[in-house]
This record gives C-alpha cells, structure tokens and sequence, in this order.
C-alpha cells in the first residue's frame, strides 16, 4: 500500500498545539464570529492528516482515540462540580453568546474572573464552528485539547508502552478526561513539557520540532489555569539553575530559548486584566493567621500533609516513582523530576496554609486535583525510565 502522507507524529501534535494557541492570542487581539471557524477547521484538518496518514501504521492508537472521542461526546450534559460548572463551561458560554472574549469586563461571575480563557476560547470557538451551542461543546473541546499529548505520544513509545501509556491515562486521569475540570490537562501537559525539557536541555536533543512542541506545551499549560502558570515558572526557573551549574557557557542565540518566552502570554492576560475584574479569592486574599504561632502552623500544616499525602495515589505513585529510580538508577531525570514535584508541592501547602476557607473544606473539595499533577509526573516519568532502559523507546 502506498503511504499517503509521511509526517511525523511530532509536527502534527505541534500544529494542533500552534492552532490552539493562536486562536486564543487572535481572539484576545481582535474577536470576530470568524476566528473560532477558521482555526477549529484548521484543527481537524490537521486531525484528518493524523487519522489517514499511513492507514495501517498506529491504527489501533487512532481506534483508541476515535473511541475516546466517542465517550466524550456521549457523557452527561451538565458539570457535576462547581468549578467545571460555574467557571469553565460558563465563561466558554458567555464568550460564545456575548460575542465578546473580554466577558470579565462586567464582573459578572465572582468565580475565577481572573483565569486565562485558554479553554473557553477554544470551547467558544468550537462552538461557533457548528454555528450553534450546547453544554456538550466545552467539555469535548477540553478533550480535543488532550489529543496533541496523546498524538505526540506515538511517535515517542514503542507499541507495547504506547498501550500501556493509554491503559495508564484513562486509568490514572479517568473522569478528568470528560468532567469539565481542567486538572487533567494541567496533569498530562505539564509532565510532558518535563519530559521534553529534559531531553532538550540535559540531553541535549534539541531539535526543532522538540523545541517547538515543548515551547507549546508550556504555553498551553501557563494559560490553562493560574496553577498551570505557577508550574511554568518552576520549570523554566530549574532549567536554568540546571543551565547555570554546567561548565559550559549558556548560549542565548540557541533556538531553544524561546522555551523561556512561553509564559509571556499569560503575563500579558494578567497586566490586562488586573484593574477591572475580581482576581483569584484564595491568591488576594490570603490569610496569614495560621503563622501566627508554631504550634497553629504545625497543627494546620500536619492536616495538609494528611490530606495530600496519606492517600492510595499518593503512595502507590510515590513507590513506583522511587522503585523504578533506585532500580535503573537515571540519576539526572530523578532529580529534575524530584525538584519539580518538591517546588510544587512546597506552592500548593503555602496555598493551603494562607487560603481564607475553611482549610478542611478547602482540601477535601480540591486536594486531590491539585496533587494530581504530581502523581501523574510520578507514574509517567516511571513509565518513561522503564521503556528508554528496556530500549523499547523511539525518541529521536
């Protein structure tokens, strides 16, 4: 049979990504009823590309994903949980119904006004794609998010860790997949920016469509939510102390540098909008009485690492995560992966220790979304180290 199209599963992912981003920077820049029309066609376009190139190769990984999608489509209408509900899939409706992106001009929700519209651009622009609106729009837009990661996955992994990776997603990221939250894609995203990060600055595998594809990762992940942002600047902040402790000179003029302008986005959304709309509660008014005394702040601090630590994922993630490291010993990417997790997690009990709700209610609604990004990045780098010294990996 002759191949039909031969393009890489990497330059495919990076121009889904590419498509994602640039039209939420032109719906910022200038909004219009054709924006979300033009780069969605393009988007399945590019989808189309993956799905008939080379029909025979990576045809079980296409069924996966055309099922997946199917599940998608076919879930509940309506959010169970406040945040997917009233923030994500209410903002994609405002944007799409007002025709307007900047919807916080108004103040008119008090929940997450500040947050990027990475997702609601893209949901809205999904939406005026089929010229109509339904609740089932956002929540699948948020898994068409999810397909350039698992696009760029097939042309990292061998078939056997191919379909343990997509066993390890929809077992680990679940109803996340189809729920309205976003921590899935704060999870999977920034994992692979890690990943890539590492290949690209420790390994020295930069190459463009690395570059390319981490640089849009990192965009994606810092406009998503604010703590997609939060784990931008822990990334990029390592890659530089890592950049700094090497014997050789840091090259500016290397095109991999553009890796630390992905945050760039973000910071202009918020000098944007600081002034008129009604920032994120838990980051402006943060309450600092739990260090009023030693005693409050081991109290309050032990009932944080309760939550988040002494769970079924937590533990089972962390001893994999230290089991597969101690046995092939990849000393450079376990420390890398550690120094991530470890700033994180340092952030998320700050947050925890200065939020003005009630810390109980606050951990039992949110603690394990916020720690799923760092069990994900467990499971995955272990999934990751075990395939490269099988040799069963394909990274080029």
């Amino acid at each position: 049979m002759l191949k039909f199209i031969d393009i890489k599963n990497e330059l495919l992912s990076a121009l889904l990504c590419l498509t994602i981003i640039l039209n939420y920077v032109l719906m910022f820049v200038n909004y219009n009823s054709f924006t979300g029309k033009i780069f969605v066609s393009i988007y399945f376009l590019i989808l189309f590309i993956f799905l008939i190139k080379n029909p025979i190769d990576d045809l079980w990984p296409k069924f996966v994903i055309f099922c997946l999608t199917l599940i998608a489509a076919g879930t509940p209408l309506a959010a169970e949980h406040w945040d997917a509900w009233a923030i994500w899939l209410f903002n994609t409706k405002r944007i799409y119904t007002d025709a307007n992106f900047f919807i916080y001009h108004d103040n008119y929700t008090l929940s997450g006004s500040g947050y990027p519209l990475m997702m609601p651009s893209f949901g809205a622009a999904f939406a005026q794609f089929l010229s109509n609106w339904n609740l089932i729009f956002p929540k699948i837009s948020i898994f068409f998010i999810f397909l350039p990661i698992f696009i760029y996955s097939i042309g990292i992994f061998n078939q056997l860790f191919l379909k343990i990776f997509f066993i390890f997603n929809i077992l680990i990221l679940n109803k996340f997949l189809f729920n309205g939250y976003l921590d899935g894609l704060i999870a999977i995203y920034f994992s692979f920016s890690v990943f890539l990060s590492y290949e690209i600055f420790i390994k020295k595998k930069d190459n463009i469509l690395n570059v390319l594809n981490c640089f849009s990762f990192l965009v994606i992940l810092s406009n998503l939510k604010n703590e997609g942002f939060v784990l931008s600047i822990i990334l990029i902040g390592f890659i530089l102390i890592f950049e700094l402790f090497k014997s050789t000179r840091m090259k500016i003029y290397k095109i991999r540098n553009i890796i630390f302008f992905s945050p760039i986005t973000y910071f202009i959304w918020k000098i944007y909008t600081v002034g008129f709309v009604n920032q994120n509660t838990i980051v402006y008014g943060a309450n600092f009485e739990r260090f009023s005394s030693l005693k409050d702040f081991i109290y309050n601090f032990s009932i944080i690492l309760k939550s988040l630590m002494l769970n079924n994922f937590f533990l089972v993630s962390i001893i994999l995560f230290l089991t597969t490291f101690s046995y092939f010993k990849n000393k450079s990417l376990f420390i890398f992966v550690t120094c991530c997790s470890v700033a994180y997690f340092i952030v998320l009990c700050f947050i925890y220790l200065t939020t003005p709700l009630d810390l109980n209610w606050q951990l039992l609604t949110s603690g394990s979304r916020t720690m799923l990004t760092i069990n994900y990045l467990f499971c995955f780098s272990s999934i990751l180290t075990l395939s490269k010294k099988i040799n069963f990996i394909k990274i080029k």
